[in-house]
């Protein structure tokens, strides 16, 4: 069964439109002068010392200001939102399905999408980065990425751009907006799916170890063992990347052990995709010989053979949702929660089965 999406819900100090955006009066003040001086540097007018204008443009440059005649359009007035996303790649199921979701999300409200690789921000100066975006028309950032930068957080809130991060594989401070799914739910759900079944001896392939997501749905399935009053087999947890590759090596090395699992969850569709190339590699069947679960519910689950039992995560409503914020935040409505959990769960399909019986035995 599923479980009802889950929100924490925002502190008095959650940031709107342009939270502690930085304004002239902080430029004038980090410059040493008054505000009328400040004004006129920063709006092109004569009448100011050089050494004046050196200062206040100085003071404007570390500080991040961006003024409102450099936007490129209107914020609060959003006609044609434009919106960046930040993302390690797209070369993954899951990566296609949340840029679908983004696409869909910003048609609704006339808007569009520009898509940049996180290794193309790395160099740049944050502060830069950020007054580049506001100056060009961007109303938000969305990050889907491995690691949160708290860098590139404050540059976006000095120019008064909102961000909101999309599972972040680490955990950021409770005060930045983040949509995910219910991790743990899926987890658990996908583990007591195979005890039903059975199955004691039941195997988690993981992504990586310090991953937030991760960690939750590995919480789920060691939560699902224990209810049952098991411990997991030593050796049958593992920890890689969420990719073919990854349950291909984990998959191999556990059914090649000298105690083997019956069962598999896999921490991503890939990760699944690569468990059952392993078991055919090594003459095993799926589901006869091994049970497997993925996570994600990609297209890749409904197209693999055997069709992929998978916990399934509304990725596209992730990115609609992810979209939605960002705009209600550029119209300088507050957001409805910190944090966002849409619902996971379980499909079954044909690759899994209860166990033989001499596991049992």
């Amino acid at each position: 069964m599923g479980v009802e999406p889950t929100t924490r819900t925002p502190s008095s100090g959650v940031p709107k439109l342009r939270p502690n955006r930085v304004n002239l009066s902080d430029v004038a003040r980090a410059a040493g002068v008054s505000v009328a001086s400040a004004s006129k540097v920063l709006n092109g007018r004569i009448g100011v010392a050089p050494r004046t204008r050196q200062l206040v443009e100085e003071a404007a440059e570390q500080l991040g200001y961006v003024a409102v005649s450099e936007r490129e359009r209107p914020v609060r007035t959003v006609r044609e939102p434009l919106i960046e996303v930040v993302t390690t790649s797209l070369n993954s199921p899951y990566a296609v399905q949340l840029l679908d979701g983004l696409m869909r999300g910003a048609a609704p409200h006339g808007g569009s999408i520009t898509v940049r690789a996180l290794d193309t921000v790395l160099d740049d100066n944050p502060i830069e980065w950020a007054q580049r975006l506001a100056r060009t028309g961007r109303i938000g950032v969305i990050e889907t990425v491995s690691q949160f930068s708290q860098e590139r957080a404050d540059a976006l809130r000095r120019v008064g751009l909102p961000l909101v991060l999309v599972d972040p594989l680490d955990v950021p401070p409770q005060s930045y907006l983040s949509v995910g799914a219910t991790n743990f739910a899926g987890g658990k759900a996908a583990t007591e799916h195979l005890l039903n079944l059975g199955h004691t001896r039941i195997a988690f392939i993981g992504g990586s170890e310090g991953s937030e997501c991760n960690l939750a749905r590995q919480h789920g399935y060691l939560a699902a063992l224990s209810q049952r009053n098991l411990i997991r087999a030593d050796g049958h947890i593992t920890f890689g990347d969420f990719s073919f590759e990854e349950g291909l090596r984990s998959a191999t090395a556990l059914l090649t052990s000298a105690a083997p699992p019956t069962a598999v969850f896999a921490s991503s569709d890939l990760v699944a995709l690569g468990t059952i190339e392993a078991a055919r590699t090594l003459g095993l069947r799926v589901p006869e010989d091994l049970s497997v679960v993925g996570f994600d519910d990609t297209f890749l689950a409904q197209t693999s053979s055997p069709r992929l039992t998978s916990v399934h995560q509304p990725i596209a409503e992730i990115g609609t949702t992810a979209v939605d914020t960002i705009v209600r935040l550029a119209r300088g409505e507050a957001p409805r929660a910190n944090r966002v959990e849409l619902a996971t769960h379980l499909v079954v399909r044909d690759s899994t089965c209860p166990p033989k019986a001499r596991e049992s035995s």
